[in-house]
This record gives C-alpha cells, sequence and structure tokens, in this order.
C-alpha cells in the first residue's frame, strides 16, 4: 500500500466498523479521505485530467471517459470515440465509481480464522496468503477431483491467461454462463453448421418478434442493446419499426412494446413452433429461396403441421387460435422481419427461433441474423452445473476457486453458496468485494479495481465486427490489492513446476502490451475513433485498402490506449450464407411431439400455468417465476447503493424486492397494489413488495432475485433475504410452487 494508507494497526483500531478488520469499514474510508484533503490542501484550486477506460461490469466492455480531480475520480461518462455504446452508459455503468469509495471494500489478503459458526477473518501479508494458497494447491493436484477454477465466461488476454494457469495446475476450469450471444451460438451452429456467434441486425427491422429477450434493457449487450431499440423505434407510422414481446412477466420491455403477450417460459417454445407451422400450412414461406439449403426441411414441415396445430398449441400456450394466426401472418407480411430470444433461454426455445429466423428469410439480409465467424471461441463448461454437482456431493474438490461471483449469483447457481464450504476443504477468493465468495473463502486474495487494472477484452459479440477494449490504471492503487496478473505469477511461482512455467508474464501489463503488439500485427483495424471515421476506415477495407494508424507498435500501443480501444470495422455480411453452401445446408432441430392429449392434460389438472410448478396441492396454489432485475450486478460489486435504488421502478419500491401479481387475482385475494406480502413455499418464505399487472395469467406470479443479499457489503443487506430460498435446492430456472398471504 502506499505512504498515505493506514497501517494494519490502523486496520485493527477501527475494525469495529468493518467485518473482522478486512473491510475498509466507514472510519478507513473517512481515513482515506483525510490522506487526500490533506495531500491536496496545498493547492487553491483541484487539477482536473480525464482518462479512459473499460467498464467491467458485464461483458459488453463499454469505454468509459474518468474525471479525475487531484488524481481521485469524481464523474464517469461514456466514451464517444467506444463503438459499442458511443459515450452512452447504462446505470451499472455511472455506478462503477461507487466501487472505489465502497465502504465495504477488501482491504487485502485474509484467511479465516476458523470454520464453523459466524465467519472471523485476520489480515495476513501477501506473502503469508500466497503460501498458504500454494501448499494447498499443490496438496490438491494429486486428488481425485483436485482443483476447480471459476470465473465470468469473458473472452480475451486475462481470460487465456486464468485458463493457462490453472490448467496447468491440474485444475478443472469452468465459467459462468452470461445472458451474451456466446449461449446461443449451439443453436445456431445446430442449424446451420456455421461455428459463429449470431447478430441480431435490430436496428435495420421493421418487425421484431421477441421470445423473453430484453430488448428495452440489457439483451446481449446492454447499451448496444438500447442504442439498436431506439433505433428501431425512431421513425413514426409506417417506417416505425414494430415490436410484438413474449414473456412471463411485463418487464420494462413489455412496456415498451407495441404488443405484449403474457405466455410463461417453458410454453413460449410450443408457441414458436405453433407460429412455424401456420407459415407451413398457409404456405407463407420462399420455398424457392429455401430449396439450395433446406436440408432436412421436408421433415420438419411434417412435424410440425402434424403435431403444431394451432388448436394444440393454443391449448398449451393459452395464446387464442386467432392470434397465432395473426402473429404468423403478420411475421411475413413486413419486409424485414425479425425473431430474437433471450440469451438465457432453454436450448429447445433457441432452436426454434433460429428456425423462424430461416424460415422468414431473415439469414444474411439487413435488419435480420448474421453470423460472425470465431473459430478460437473456446468450448466451455458450465460453472452453475458444477457447482450444483459440489453443493449435491457428486463433486468433491479439494480446493475450490473464484476469480469473481458470478456463478453465485446468476439464477442457475447454488441456491446456497454455503452449502460449497461444507463440501470443500479448501475456498479461495480472488474478488475484492465483500460478496457470496468471499462469505465461504478460507483465503481471500483481492485483485485490483477495475479503474486500478491495466485491461485488455474481447467484448460479447453484438456489433458483428471485431473490438478489443483496452486501458491502462486510470487512479492508482489505493489498498493492499494485487494485479490480477501479477497474481497468478506469484502463485505458479509458489506452486512450481507446469504452474510456474505456464505463466510467460508477470503482470497485467505485460499481457495488455502482448496484445497490443498483436493487434498492431494484424495490419487491419484502426484504434477507437469517430463514427464517421469508423465508416471511412470500414469503405477503405471493403475496397481493400488499410491506412496504418501509426508509424511504428509503441506508438500504435499508446494510440490505442489514448483512445480506449481497437476496432476492425469490416463485416461479412454473408457468413452464415456461404457456410450453409459449403455444407450440409439447413438442419432443423426437430421439435418433441405436442399430442393433443397432452395439451388437454396441461389445462384439466393444472393449477399452475407453468408446467415445471403442476401441483394439486391446494397449499401452494401460485406457480411463481423467477427474474433478475437488470440493474442488479453480476460480475461486478454487488453493494452499489445507487443500483438499489433502481429497484422496483417505475411500479414498486426502492431498495425492496417485489413480485408481481394478475390485477384480478390480487383484488380477490385483498392484496392491494404495494403493499407487503409473504411468499411461502415448501421450503422457505421472504416478503416482498406486490405489484398489480394487468394481463398476467391467473395461477401464475414473477419474483425479482437479489442474490447474496445476505453476504454482501451494509447496503446490500437492508434487501433482505436472498429469495431463491423459495426453491430449496431446486434451479430457479423453474418455476416454484407457492402461496402468497399479506404481511
Amino acid at each position: 500500500m502506499s505512504g498515505d494508507a493506514p497501517s494494519r494497526r490502523d486496520f485493527l483500531t477501527y475494525s469495529g466498523a468493518a467485518i473482522a478488520g478486512i473491510t475498509l469499514g466507514e472510519a478507513g474510508r473517512r481515513w482515506l479521505a483525510r490522506a487526500d484533503e490533506r495531500a491536496a490542501g496545498w493547492r487553491d484550486r483541484g487539477v482536473e485530467t480525464w482518462a479512459t477506460s473499460v467498464c467491467r461490469e458485464c461483458p459488453s466492455g463499454c469505454g468509459l471517459r474518468v474525471r479525475l480531480v487531484d488524481d481521485v475520480p469524481v464523474t464517469i461518462e461514456g466514451n464517444p470515440l467506444c463503438p459499442i455504446a458511443r459515450g452512452r452508459l447504462c446505470a451499472k455503468g455511472m455506478a462503477t465509481i461507487e466501487s472505489y469509495f465502497d465502504p465495504d471494500r477488501l482491504v487485502g489478503p485474509a484467511h479465516r480464522i476458523a470454520r464453523g459458526g459466524p465467519p472471523r477473518w485476520e489480515p495476513v501479508p501477501w506473502k503469508d496468503a500466497i503460501a498458504l494458497a500454494a501448499d494447498r494447491l499443490k496438496r490438491a493436484a494429486g486428488t481425485t477431483d483436485g482443483i476447480v477454477a471459476i470465473a465470468a465466461a469473458e473472452r480475451g488476454p486475462e481470460a487465456e491467461a486464468w485458463t493457462r494457469f490453472w490448467r496447468a495446475a491440474g485444475a478443472r476450469v469452468a465459467w459462468t454462463p452470461l445472458a451474451t450471444a456466446d449461449r446461443l451460438r449451439p443453436s445456431l451452429r445446430r442449424l446451420t453448421g456455421a461455428d459463429a456467434d449470431p447478430i441480431f441486425h435490430v436496428e435495420h427491422a421493421t418487425y421484431v418478434l421477441s421470445f423473453g429477450a430484453p430488448l428495452a434493457e440489457d439483451w446481449l449487450s446492454g447499451v448496444w442493446t438500447q442504442r439498436s431499440f431506439g433505433r428501431l423505434r425512431r421513425g413514426s407510422g409506417s417506417s416505425r419499426g414494430r415490436l410484438v414481446h413474449i414473456d412471463g412477466r411485463r418487464s420494462p420491455t413489455a412496456r415498451k412494446a407495441d404488443e405484449w403477450l403474457a405466455v410463461p417460459p417453458d410454453r413460449q417454445t410450443a408457441l414458436a413452433y405453433g407460429i412455424a407451422s401456420v407459415l407451413f400450412r398457409e404456405n407463407r414461406i420462399d420455398r424457392d429461396r429455401l430449396a439450395p439449403m433446406a436440408g432436412n426441411l421436408a421433415t420438419f414441415e411434417h412435424q410440425l403441421v402434424t403435431y403444431y396445430t394451432p388448436d394444440n398449441v393454443a391449448i398449451e400456450t393459452g395464446v387464442p387460435v386467432v392470434a397465432i394466426l395473426r402473429l404468423a401472418r403478420e411475421l411475413v407480411a413486413t419486409p424485414r422481419p425479425l425473431v430474437i430470444v433471450d440469451a438465457s433461454a432453454a436450448d429447445g426455445l433457441a432452436d426454434a427461433v433460429f428456425s423462424l429466423n430461416a424460415l422468414v428469410g431473415a439469414i444474411d439480409r439487413a435488419g435480420g441474423l448474421f453470423g460472425k465467424a470465431d473459430d478460437q471461441a473456446p468450448e466451455r463448461e458450465d460453472a452453475t452445473v458444477v457447482l450444483r454437482a459440489i453443493a449435491d456431493g457428486h463433486l468433491r474438490p479439494s480446493v475450490l476457486v473464484f476469480g469473481d461471483s458470478s456463478a453465485l449469483r446468476v439464477l442457475g447457481g447454488p441456491n446456497h453458496p454455503e452449502m460449497l464450504a461444507e463440501r470443500v476443504p479448501f475456498v479461495i477468493s480472488c474478488s475484492p468485494y465483500v460478496d457470496e465468495a468471499a462469505a465461504i473463502a478460507d483465503v481471500i486474495l483481492p485483485v485490483d479495481l477495475p479503474l486500478e487494472s491495466w485491461q485488455a477484452m474481447v467484448p460479447a459479440a453484438a456489433l458483428g465486427v471485431d473490438v478489443v477494449p483496452v486501458s491502462k490504471p486510470v487512479i492508482a492503487r489505493r489498498l493492499d490489492t494485487r494485479d490480477k496478473g501479477a497474481l497468478l505469477h506469484s502463485l505458479g511461482v509458489a506452486v512450481g513446476g507446469a504452474a510456474e512455467q505456464a505463466c510467460d508474464w508477470q503482470s497485467s501489463e505485460e499481457l495488455v502490451r502482448k496484445e497490443l503488439k498483436r493487434l498492431a500485427g494484424l495490419r487491419r483495424g484502426t484504434p477507437y475513433v469517430t463514427m464517421y471515421e469508423t465508416e471511412w476506415m470500414q469503405q477503405l477495407e471493403s475496397g481493400g485498402w488499410w491506412a496504418s494508424a501509426a508509424d511504428s507498435d509503441a506508438a500504435f500501443a499508446e494510440r490505442v490506449l489514448a483512445a480506449g480501444g481497437w476496432v476492425d470495422p469490416f463485416f461479412d455480411a454473408s457468413y452464415l450464407g456461404e457456410a450453409l453452401r459449403a455444407g450440409r445446408g439447413l438442419e432443423f432441430p426437430l421439435p418433441e411431439v405436442l399430442a393433443p392429449a397432452q395439451s388437454a392434460a396441461r389445462v384439466s389438472g393444472a393449477a399452475s400455468p407453468v408446467g415445471a410448478a403442476t401441483s394439486a396441492d391446494s397449499a401452494f396454489p401460485i406457480a411463481l417465476i423467477a427474474f433478475q432485475p437488470s440493474v442488479i450486478a453480476i460480475i461486478g460489486n454487488p453493494n452499489q447503493p445507487s443500483l438499489f435504488e433502481l429497484l422496483g421502478q417505475p411500479d414498486s419500491v426502492p431498495w425492496s424486492i417485489w413480485v408481481e401479481l394478475g390485477s384480478e387475482e390480487a383484488k380477490r385475494w385483498g392484496i392491494s397494489d404495494r403493499s407487503r406480502v409473504r411468499l411461502i413455499s415448501a421450503h422457505d418464505s421472504v416478503e416482498a413488495v406486490a405489484v398489480h399487472v394487468d394481463g398476467l395469467p391467473s395461477g401464475m406470479a414473477a419474483l425479482s432475485i437479489v442474490p447474496g443479499a445476505q453476504t454482501a457489503g451494509r447496503w446490500s443487506r437492508l434487501i433482505g433475504k436472498d429469495a431463491r430460498r423459495l426453491w430449496g435446492t431446486e434451479s430457479p430456472v423453474r418455476a416454484c410452487a407457492v402461496r402468497i398471504t399479506r404481511v
């Protein structure tokens, strides 16, 4: 730490305001504020500077401009040169600055004093913390399940370094599946045979049919999504793009849509295939266009026409036959239709959506579906599946390592993270925050905040072009944290052997410098520039020209760092079509048989409209589906008060979880709007604010999930109990049977 930072004795002095002396605490934050004041006291006016950085609150990689006064960050804005966001930021990006001033930041490495009872840690020097972790890693390397290392599914030099180190150390590496195009990649591959990320050309579509895709929120790449949605709706009258949204709840996207159909997630697949069936029945597809790449089109058509009749689908989904017919006809009556889907949707629904896009001619068409080739995209193991196997006792590693808490915060993760500590002898957390990973860790090795770090990443695919956000630290390290690349190097040296040999870097700066050298050698693309200059570069490259941005690799690196990243604006708009013509053609996934008897059984026996929660037990008559608000941090700091202020807006109240209920049903139960209710399942109960929703089907409710509320910082703890407890050990991805009572 710097000389202005408090000592170990200082930490212990004010540990009453912190968590066992390992977090900064309010007193510590004020101590550092006084140090800043003393350092700047000789100046009459503060010195203002600006620097570029990268937002890491989600995988989008939006560019930041940070205003500093006397080297202290005071404002964060969007970087107008960033091709992803073009100067815009979402709420999570704006809240990034709060992490720097968070009184519950971890001040340095720590280890758990004893297991069992309330968690207690004590600060330790980095040398001792590294030695303790390395000793456990060396002992675990020879055991049956050995080491499991988990981090958020990102791409780029940092992710590659993480993978190389842990695999060399003998670890099983798993990644948190995030709601990006990467999760839809397998479905696109099954249909087209192309190994590519799907790119949805929303802004140029004339009609968008959305299956749960939060288009007005944070779909695929949050700020890019909102920009695209704005362009879709920018016209008026006939030129204005139409949005029809199908979702199990009234989300912000449902509010902004021209039409919202309340269909539970597990029934949306049937609706998608029902629409496709109508297209076949009424001969509304261009068979001549599909003929050269038809593949198994005839078999697919027979399956849908036979089993997914409008009547069967209406019974299954609750959507009237007339509405199914109308949606199919509207879809093909517009010049540029597009069908989109939530990135976290089940494989069957994603398959159905991509099949619909093929039938309406959306592939490789403006306002349609494109593919961004990436042969280097790694096959990754799902961390949520691995963690549930550990919690259930099917997998028993000796050491569990968390790069962040994302796997414990997504809906598919374990509902009771503390069970992992009971199953695994030793847990390591590298998060700089007091979060779910730190709460169960035996040793904490906190890394620097993004604003304090060298960064280079490959953001979530959305634009269809190559982008690499790059930045150097914009502020000096304030606490006793460690650069992530340097941390891996130190662990490698301490572990020795293959792990040490894999670390051919000593710091994150070295990783970033290598990436900059690689980009300079590509002889394409440019440092971030204005929109006009980006378009000009695209025209040049389309014509086979390229203009160097600098005279040397060193000058190129400095230009990229100053601009905030690198972009190659060339876009291959024919990749999927070429792959289809060169390969096997379209291979439509055949859906399961939807028999009339099965559909009728749904209606006659179920109190719940969601099959997963169907129960004859009248004690729990409501099917509860879970969702995570877009303002909730999955990767970053879970302790940001400005984001909690946005919870539930505009219908609910801030700083509370809420449950959406059908208006008529709520009135029959005597539950008024914005009143507090209790949700009771067979496993637990939680309190929430009731929100009335017109049009929500009877017997159904939707609950917001704010994970880890009791294990994070002081502001996060104000939210209350983690509502995932209602599901017991079952995944909240499926519905839960509950009853709801007034408080």
